[in-house]
């Protein structure tokens, strides 16, 4: 570690650590605020997964809880689930709301009051920018409940590297429960954590055997002895636990739904490094086995999978229409799946390291239905007449990528643009025969997956990005460091912000 330090302080000795303006067609994007509440001993460490949220500034009137019986009642709405961000303001009104960035960084859990200035922390009492606090054992991912937070009270998930996981109020750092305790429902480090979309009381969490865990906030741990009584009642299968075959998908049940976990889903062999849900109830669950796996939350089922060209699937995410899956990993590439069509839209050739995080711009995209007039409204003036996407897109090399997916970035391979023996509807009749044969759609011909090269391409930090947020005013980074920064959108107020960096 120290040997690396040297080496990078070398190679940054003379240059800006950090860029601080990004100009993209709509604008010129700069650098607004700084965080870095990490220790000095934990900013040796890497930071991991980040969790943002906007919540409102005053908490409602708690009610009585009435807890589900059933996953599939938390996710029965079809609704589509807001995107929640809106400008980060920096304003004290009492009927604003806060926006708060949470990311675990060595043995401590980093919280950032993105809504409050400097100046604002230091004049008014009982304000605050940064807040962390450590543990005995490092945690390893978290999530915001955004359904029951607000400015006073801000309920975290945090998972540890032992299994632990913990739910917290960040605000006060006071811990409300603890699951899986000691190992009791599954014996592996847990790799990400996610409420689920519209649940007050239910979420997820991924571990490091491919197990993932459906949990409720207000039930405790039940006994070993419920799962291998629910193993011995199913059909023989792919619990590893239970002497399974390790590859294999399965889910187990409690009968009596009175302690959790409520669901054990065994998803394959290896690790589980992320989750990204869907707007209409569908799982994306990006694996070390090289394959995204696509799960429907209703119906616990496997719908399909997506595989890498090479490696591990380390992030994705979906389109804000449900239309397009983004999945990033360790061959370099960031890789547009169509779930409908189940094949592969775009190679996308901008980093050159691992990918570390994967993100829709909403107020960019331009859906199908909304392009053909079916109805529908973009969220911004954008210069685009047919159907667009924007995604970003970060990785170790410290690289941020803004990507537009439309037909006219596009681009054929000279080997496709000049291969004449074979066409290129049979390539793809080949590839949708073997993608229905194996439920499993690969790059095993990438000469015949159009490319695509990102609109911008910037070096923001010589430190690899851990983590990005995409949100209406802003975006945020993270580096592996634990330092983030808020980024502004184009028209955008940075004079203040300007001003505190100068003081500094």
């Amino acid at each position: 570690l120290e040997a690396w330090s040297q080496w990078r302080g070398d190679k940054m000795e003379g240059k800006p650590k950090y860029k601080t303006s990004l100009s993209l067609p709509e604008g010129v994007y700069e650098v607004f605020g700084t965080y870095n509440c990490a220790s000095k001993q934990a900013r040796q460490q890497r930071a991991l997964k980040s969790s943002y949220a906007r919540v409102i500034r005053l908490r409602p009137t708690p009610a009585s809880p009435k807890p589900k019986s059933s996953l599939s009642l938390s996710l029965k709405s079809k609704k589509t689930i807001p995107f929640p961000s809106l400008p980060i303001s920096g304003s004290t009104n009492e009927s604003a709301d806060v926006e708060f960035l949470v990311y675990p960084c060595g043995d401590s859990i980093c919280v950032c009051n993105l809504s409050i200035t400097v100046a604002e922390a230091a004049k008014t009492s009982g304000a605050w920018r940064e807040k962390t606090k450590s543990f005995s054992q490092d945690p390893t991912c978290c999530s915001i409940n955004r359904q029951t937070s607000s400015g006073d009270y801000l309920e975290v998930l945090v998972g540890f590297e032992n299994g632990d996981i913990i739910l917290l109020d960040a605000i006060s750092m006071a811990h409300k429960s603890k699951y899986n305790v000691n190992a009791a429902l599954n014996a592996s480090r847990v790799t990400d954590v996610e409420w689920l979309p519209g649940s007050k009381t239910q979420f997820v969490a991924a571990f490091g055997n491919g197990v993932l865990l459906v949990l409720d906030s207000t039930k405790e741990d039940g006994s070993p002895k419920t799962l291998a009584a629910a193993a011995a009642a199913a059909p023989s299968g792919g619990d590893l636990s239970m002497g399974g075959d390790p590859s294999a998908f399965s889910v187990l049940r409690s009968k009596t739904q009175k302690n959790n976990p409520v669901s054990r889903w065994h998803v394959g062999k290896g690790c589980i490094n992320h989750i990204a849900f869907s707007s209409d109830g569908k799982l994306a669950l990006s694996c070390q086995d090289g394959l995204a796996r696509v799960l429907d939350m209703n119906t616990e089922k496997l719908l399909f999978s997506f595989r890498s060209q090479y490696g591990a699937m380390l992030c994705s995410a979906w389109s804000p229409d449900n239309e397009y899956l983004v999945t990033g990993g360790e061959d370099d590439l960031v890789i547009v799946w169509s779930f409908a069509d189940k094949c592969p839209v775009a190679r996308c050739l901008g980093h050159n390291s691992w990918l570390s995080v994967v993100e829709f711009d909403p107020l960019f995209c331009i859906s199908k239905a909304m392009a053909g007039g079916q109805g529908g409204q973009a969220q911004h003036e954008v210069p685009y007449s047919a159907s667009n996407y924007r995604f970003l897109s970060v990785a170790q090399d410290g690289r941020m990528c803004y990507w537009d997916l439309n037909d006219g970035n596009l681009v054929l391979s000279r080997k496709r643009a000049g291969a004449p023996r074979r066409s290129s509807a049979a390539s793809w009749n080949e590839a949708a025969a073997r993608s229905a044969l194996y439920n499993v759609a690969e790059l095993s011909r990438p000469e015949e997956v159009p490319s695509m090269e990102p609109i911008y391409n910037a070096l923001i930090t010589q430190e690899p990005l851990s983590s990005l947020h995409v949100t209406e005013g802003a975006m945020l980074t993270v580096t592996f460091g634990g330092e983030s920064r808020v980024w502004a959108r184009p028209g955008g107020s940075t004079t203040q912000m300007r001003d505190e960096d100068d003081s500094r």
